[in-house]
């Protein structure tokens, strides 16, 4: 009764996980988020939090290019495809008249605040007569008395001076305007109200926009280009959803078939579905709970995990059927410590990947941990229940298999071991003479489709204004500083006046719109330039009362960043501020000299030249390295396992076989044209896992070579099947993952078969002392 208990405890927790699960099923969300394979680690949370809105900011807008030759029917087409667009919840279009408008409607407010080096220096030299007949002679000449905002606020005509002479930001102009082509363009920013959590949601709002660029396109026979990390995001969650059905479909086809065709009864493929579904659906729990969502690509590698998963029932049942006849307490330990070891080493080859910095390593490292290790328990406690009715195997074909490999590998194990060292230091000679190409470039762990690429490249072309990735980072206690800092820059040697844009462009900073406002008491205090020119052109005294009125009004409430923007949603997020610092950043012109503003930057305190391609692709270098590093790290842990538990230092030559696998995998996949990057290191993590848990069960249970051979050619084949799958995706990163595991899994299920067999467990019976 007690034995039952504890397994029966176990299938009313799992049943109660699963209807919370199936209740809450919508509550869980697909991530397509390219920035979890950002390795770039921030270690000052207010930079993080500043960094990260940006990055939020871009990756949620995008824009629209159209082009013809005919401006009636490119006018015409912006028109209702911007209205249609505005018609989706999901999205805002961005229109450059009510920009404009915007930031008019901003700058009156705190026109008291804004003048330009001309003006103040008019300011400073003229008396206040000078003043009024210089607007007097203003409004009378042709050209000059231009308004753009009403008389009755502006009758000076001050802050109307100051616009028509300032250069517009560049984020409001038209981007197409100075492009020079064959054809018309016009192009617009579209914005996310509500951007569209989940892979499903974004695929459907992705099919909307599609639909809606087609039917302008025909009816105005116009062609509709759009650019923008969405695109990119639906696009890879596409190749890594067809990765996923190719994945699970064919590994849980292949254990099915399997199943069926070894074993006599419905009860062994019964457990080895309900551990796959346990351990999937544990790690789906566990990675929602942890980081909110499940990424696409901890699916994509975690539909791998069911190859592996099957392996703990397969080996139980493997081992009730070589122990039948003769049971006892002695023959369930050999079983639970060969699962526990075997468990272990797994754990051990996943957990190293959440060493990483990389945060969709960590995701696949909960997932696959949390999934195997409940996956084992359920084994452990199902199995018992499972093996209580007769189990039989047809043994007959898998014993020629094995007899069919040994045939060819095992005939002469020392020659096959000694053979396979050789091949082992060639290969580690090839990788140490640096014939392996590394490539840690972010670009080139998706797929992306070419039409995608190519409007990317087309509308970048036409309309980019700045550079991609580049910007400075300024950091400050307070706004001046930001604000002396920027004109540094902008005054710097070899660095154009025009070469970057920053908040300067849109507002002056505190201390310098405070000393506008005492100037301009010469225009507005009693007896000032206004009354003066009011005596003159005869303005009636409510007016003169009423600007004099708001001018007071006005003092020391001076235009900042966080205002701007809740006018003008479409700007970047240029200013952050974060306890007792200012984050500050500049974007970088299309067509700047980069050197020189680079070079300019490293001459100015707290301004950062920022290369977001080149510090990517540095810190993935970096996690290819230290992933290496760990790598022998885990290797000695193993090691150390081992001697303690065979008690004989010389065990730990079995880890020469998993060794000898990962330097021949990777001098295979570099002759292959591969270019090494961290995927392919932390594959080299599951190697070893993989590798050990052959080994350990060939050594374990010697005693009954013949069905453990058997237990591992079935272990191996589901293996094999889940990573060959993954070493076929369309995502580099993941045929990267999945050709290092299918050639060294391959490795070492030939060792363990053919070095653990009857003439080498003899010799390994004098070797060892046992």
């Amino acid at each position: 009764m007690k034995n039952a208990l504890l397994p029966f405890t176990f299938i009313l927790a799992v049943f109660v996980c699963a209807v919370i699960f199936v209740m809450n099923a919508q509550h869980f969300q697909i991530d397509t988020n390219l920035n979890d394979l950002n390795p770039t680690k921030i270690n000052e949370p207010g930079l993080k939090k500043a960094v990260d809105n940006l990055t939020r900011d871009i990756s949620q807008r995008f824009v629209v290019v159209i082009k013809s030759d005919d401006k009636t029917a490119l006018s015409n087409s912006k028109t209702a495809l911007q209205a249609k667009l505005n018609a989706l919840t999901e999205l805002r279009v961005i229109e450059d008249d009510a920009l404009q408008n915007a930031y008019l409607d901003v700058l009156s407010d705190y026109r008291f605040y804004v003048l330009s080096a001309d003006q103040r220096q008019a300011l400073t030299a003229n008396t206040q007569q000078q003043i009024a007949d210089n607007a007097l002679r203003k409004l009378y000449q042709i050209g000059d008395g231009i308004r753009l905002i009403p008389f009755e606020q502006d009758p000076l005509g001050w802050f109307s001076d100051y616009l028509l002479t300032s250069i517009a930001p560049p984020d409001l102009r038209d981007p197409s305007a100075s492009t020079e082509t064959e054809f018309e363009t016009a192009s617009f920013s579209v914005m996310f109200d509500t951007f569209p959590n989940g892979m499903s949601a974004q695929q459907v709002l992705y099919a909307k926009i599609q639909a809606i660029e087609n039917q302008i396109s025909q009816q105005y026979n116009v062609t509709v280009l759009r650019s923008g990390m969405f695109f990119f995001a639906v696009d890879s969650a596409q190749s890594a959803k067809a990765d996923i059905q190719l994945i699970a479909v064919g590994s849980v086809a292949g254990v099915l078939l399997l199943m069926m065709l070894v074993f006599r009864s419905l009860l062994p493929l019964f457990l080895s579905l309900t551990s796959i579904a346990i351990g999937v659906g544990f790690g789906v729990i566990t990675s929602t709970l942890v980081f909110g969502s499940i990424h696409v690509l901890t699916i994509v590698f975690g539909a791998s995990l069911i190859g592996i998963v099957v392996d703990y029932s397969l080996h139980y049942f493997y081992h009730h059927l070589a122990h039948r006849a003769v049971s006892g307490p002695g023959h369930a330990d050999v079983l639970f410590r060969a699962m526990l070891l075997s468990m272990i080493t797994s754990l051990v080859g996943y957990g190293a990947l959440s060493l990483s910095d990389l945060v969709i390593l960590k995701k696949i490292a909960l997932f696959s941990c949390s999934g195997l290790a409940m996956a084992w328990l359920s084994v452990m406690l199902l199995g018992p229940l499972v093996i209580r009715r007769p189990i039989e195997a047809r043994q007959s074909l898998l014993k020629r298999i094995i007899y069919v490999c040994q045939r060819v590998t095992a005939q002469r194990p020392r020659l096959l071991g000694v053979g396979g060292l050789i091949v082992s230091a060639v290969c580690a000679g090839y990788i140490y003479a640096g014939n392996p190409q590394t490539n840690d470039d972010p670009r080139r762990f998706f797929h992306v489709s070419g039409a995608l690429l190519s409007q990317e490249q087309e509308i970048a072309d036409l309309t980019q204004i700045y550079e991609p990735g580049r910007y400075l980072l300024i950091r400050g206690d307070n706004p001046e500083a930001i604000f002396s800092a920027l004109d540094t820059i902008k005054t710097a040697v070899d660095v154009e006046s025009h070469a970057i844009t920053s908040v300067a462009d849109y507002f002056q900073s505190p201390q310098q719109q405070l000393n506008n406002y005492a100037l301009q008491a010469k225009l507005y205090e009693d007896g000032g330039a206004l009354d003066s020119f009011s005596a003159t052109i005869g303005l009636a005294p409510d007016v003169i009362k009423q600007i004099k009125r708001d001018y007071q009004f006005a003092a020391g409430n001076t235009l900042r960043f966080n205002e701007l923007l809740e006018h003008l949603p479409s700007l970047p997020p240029l200013w952050f501020e974060h306890e007792n610092s200012i984050y500050s950043f500049a974007l970088i012109r299309k067509g700047a000299d980069l050197p020189a503003i680079e070079a300019a930057s490293k001459t100015i305190d707290n301004v950062q030249y920022v290369n977001t391609l080149a510090n990517a692709s540095k810190a993935l270098k970096a996690q290819r390295e230290t992933g290496t590093k760990l790598l022998f790290l885990a290797y000695a842990l193993i090691a150390l396992l081992i001697a303690v538990y065979y008690r004989k230092l010389s065990a730990v030559m079995l880890l020469l076989i998993p060794a000898s696998a990962s330097l021949i995998a990777v001098a295979i996949v570099s002759a292959m044209g591969q270019s090494l990057n961290v995927f392919h290191i932390m594959a080299l993590f599951l190697v070893l896992g993989l590798g050990m848990d052959y080994i350990i069960f060939a050594k374990e249970m010697a005693g009954q070579q013949a069905t453990t051979h058997q237990a591992i050619l079935l272990s191996a084949v589901t293996s094999l099947l889940s990573f060959g799958l993954l070493a076929f995706s369309s995502m580099p990163i993941v045929q990267a993952f999945g050709s290092i595991v299918l050639i060294g899994n391959t490795i070492n299920f030939i060792a363990a078969i053919s070095l653990f067999n009857n003439v080498q467990n003899q010799y390994e019976k004098g070797y060892y002392g046992g």
